[in-house]
């Protein structure tokens, strides 16, 4: 089953009810990481 290919433009549009965030990489959604994810040890190392 190959996933069907968003536009820009559908990208743009693209709500699905929730808090997760997508980049859009050659016409597929790939889930991101939360807000604050990569940061949270990134404090702790300078420590």
């Amino acid at each position: 089953h190959t996933p069907v290919k968003l536009t820009f433009e559908q990208y743009l549009e693209y709500e699905d009810s929730t808090d997760n965030r997508y980049e859009l990489l050659e016409g597929e959604l790939i889930p991101m990481p939360p807000v604050g994810y990569r940061n949270t040890g990134a404090h702790l190392i300078h420590y």
